[in-house]
């Protein structure tokens, strides 16, 4: 039984790979987790460095290279493809973070050896997962630093307990100097792309990193402006959108048109789930809303590690704490389910296809892409209360229906009318597709199925007789 039912799992996955699975080869947008190295898991305690006896949140947990390898297929599950790791050069001791920079040039030993550090790439290459990690531009000997540097509140707090200052990357030298330090790094490891918080107005990623890497600004302040990076983060859109999905009833921002990249908190930002709490929402609900919202959009988007498990805070160090893969579970079981549906449809692929928002009021967001195949419909009810809408009927859906994907809702056409009704705080995402009768590779699997089991019973019974005969003559012999 154990080798049927086997082979009819294999059979099934093939099916359901080769009807819905997108290739490989397609360009899907980033979907980043933001990893804390120092405070996700502590699997070597060998290279620890700076922990204190009690856990002082100040200073290091010892979470190291070796903590994140065995994650990386639980992050690929969630549906993420990128990581995004925190500074990895060598740093001060009392320094959890990484931006206490004392060698640009040396990896941290308290996170592991090049060697460890080479295999969270290998490995996460092997899950077709790229490697980001996050350029400190903290001045050390080599650098001129910039006399008034833009800080939010948290990192205000944060560099005035380490007690550094920024580089100044406006200034040629520095330019230089820094260009030179990250190709180092890129020509020593296979990394995938480059990361940077900005704490400087009007700087030009073109200036100062190298042009063969991918790269990603983030600005932790509003009012500030970058260009030159391949894709910036504002803290004008964070902002509104941690704000907005931590509770309910306010009108969500729409989807970015210029493919920044989009996030409800980062490493220098309060955590999306303090709004929830805040708002006395229940945090886990607040998350799958927030899940379904970056997965949907057409462009890069971020989680930073913990918000799956409804990590909280808003100041420095509460904002970081170790990473506990232990509770949530309901929620992380429901970005992997979710992520299944974004992953294998064309709406996660580049380039975008063209988008239509239908309805955006008091946390009712509807949003409809027009692809080249198959048309979708995002319809998010981000509000306290049972919400419909009507779609008309154009010719292009004659003899269509909407079929949910995430919830499982079957939308038929009424008198020329699609009535889509969903329950509060809830997100579907329609494919309007044909009502055909019966799809024929899964009523052949269906018969191959029965077949099989079919046959299964007999054999069964047919043992089962065989083994009573047996029992049968040698009760006779005796």
């Amino acid at each position: 039984m154990k080798r049927i039912l086997t082979l009819v799992s294999m059979i099934l996955t093939v099916l359901f790979v080769s009807s819905n699975a997108v290739s490989a080869e397609e360009n899907t947008y980033d979907r980043v987790y933001m990893i804390t190295v120092d405070r996700f898991l502590n699997n070597n305690t060998g290279n620890d460095v700076g922990v204190t006896p009690d856990g002082d949140p100040y200073y290091p947990f010892g979470g190291d290279f070796d903590g994140i390898v065995p994650y990386l297929e639980y992050v690929k599950d969630m549906g993420f493809n990128t990581i995004m790791l925190s500074p990895v050069m060598e740093r001060a001791e009392d320094d959890y973070l990484g931006y206490d920079v004392t060698d640009y040039g040396a990896l941290a030993q308290s996170y592991g050896s090049p060697e460890d550090f080479e295999k969270v790439i290998d490995e996460a290459h092997e899950f077709d997962l790229k490697v980001i990690v996050d350029m400190p531009a903290v001045a050390t000997d080599d650098y001129t630093a910039l006399e008034a540097p833009v800080f939010n509140e948290i990192q205000t707090d944060y560099y005035a307990d380490i007690d550094r200052e920024i580089i100044d990357l406006n200034n040629a030298d520095n330019q230089e100097t820094y260009r030179a330090m990250v190709q180092n790094f890129i020509d020593t490891y296979d990394v995938d792309g480059i990361s940077m918080f900005i704490n400087q107005d009007g700087l030009n990623a073109e200036e100062f990193l190298p042009e063969d890497i991918d790269t990603y600004g983030i600005l932790s302040t509003e009012g500030l402006t970058a260009e030159g990076f391949d894709t910036i983060a504002t803290e004008e859109f964070r902002a509104d959108l941690a704000q907005t999905y931590g509770g309910i009833n306010q009108e969500l921002p729409e989807f970015p048109e210029d493919e920044q990249m989009i996030m409800a908190d980062h490493w220098f930002s309060e955590r999306f789930t303090y709004h929830a709490a805040e708002q006395n929402m229940f945090p886990g609900t607040r998350v799958q809303q927030l899940g379904n919202y970056l997965y949907a959009y057409q462009g890069p988007s971020a989680m930073t590690y913990g918000t799956e498990v409804a990590f909280n805070g808003s100041s420095y160090p509460e904002i970081h704490p170790q990473m506990d893969f232990r509770s949530d579970k309901e929620v992380i079981e429901y970005l992997e389910n979710i992520a299944v549906v974004y992953r294998n449809h064309a709406i996660m692929q580049a380039p975008e296809s063209e988008t239509e928002t239908i309805l955006n009021e008091d946390g009712h967001y509807v949003v409809k892409y027009y692809t080249d195949d198959v048309d979708y419909i995002l319809n998010v009810n981000n509000t306290a209360e049972t919400e419909s809408i009507t779609f008309e009927q154009s010719a292009e859906e004659e003899g269509k229906v909407y079929s949910g994907m995430l919830i499982g809702d079957m939308i038929r056409p009424h008198d020329g009318e699609y009535i889509a009704v969903l329950d509060r705080e809830e997100t579907e995402l329609y494919s309007v597709i044909e009502e055909a009768g019966f799809n024929n590779g899964y009523l052949y699997s269906a018969l191959l199925i029965f077949g099989l089991f079919a046959i299964f019973i007999w054999v069964a019974a047919r043992r089962s007789r065989k083994y009573k005969a047996q029992r049968e003559q040698e009760k006779n012999n005796k």
